[in-house]
């Protein structure tokens, strides 16, 4: 007969003392048009930024695609993408990994545009959905907080 043993609470190392909670997405980006591997290459990278305009995120396309869970040409068309959108900068270094800041929001394309930057990045046409109405919310939401911002 085998000795089986529960584990409680109490006996569970306390190695990182976590936050109750550890994210916030704001409603611009969420419902900004990002696809999945976009956006969570995206999270990474304001994540390694610390969020700030001026912070820089440098890490090999390997090591970003295995935090991410995704293959790296996957996160390759994602960072060019993120890229090309104006929602990040790339400064390449020749024999180094390449530098890549965040942007102001105000700087990115505007959501109707992501799908034609999704086809020249990937090379591929994606079927466009049929609820138009998550695209005018979109435009709309980008359009409100671009205007406060502009206040």
């Amino acid at each position: 007969m085998e000795k089986t043993t529960t584990m409680i609470k109490e006996d569970i190392p306390k190695a990182v003392t976590r936050p109750d909670s550890v994210m916030f997405v704001h409603n611009v980006l969420d419902e900004y048009g990002l696809d999945p591997y976009e956006f969570r290459i995206y999270a990474h990278a304001v994540r390694r930024t610390g969020g700030k305009l001026n912070g820089e995120y440098f890490a090999s396309l390997t090591k970003t695609a295995e935090i991410c869970q995704m293959s790296v040409r996957k996160a390759q068309y994602a960072l060019k993408f993120l890229c090309e959108a104006g929602f990040l900068t790339q400064e390449k270094r020749k024999g180094r990994t390449d530098v890549y800041r965040m942007t102001h929001s105000k700087n990115w394309v505007n959501p109707e545009g992501l799908d034609a930057i999704r086809e020249k990045v990937t090379g591929v046409k994606r079927k466009k959905s049929k609820d138009k109405s998550q695209s005018a919310k979109s435009n709309s939401i980008a359009e409100k907080y671009n205007e406060e911002d502009n206040k």
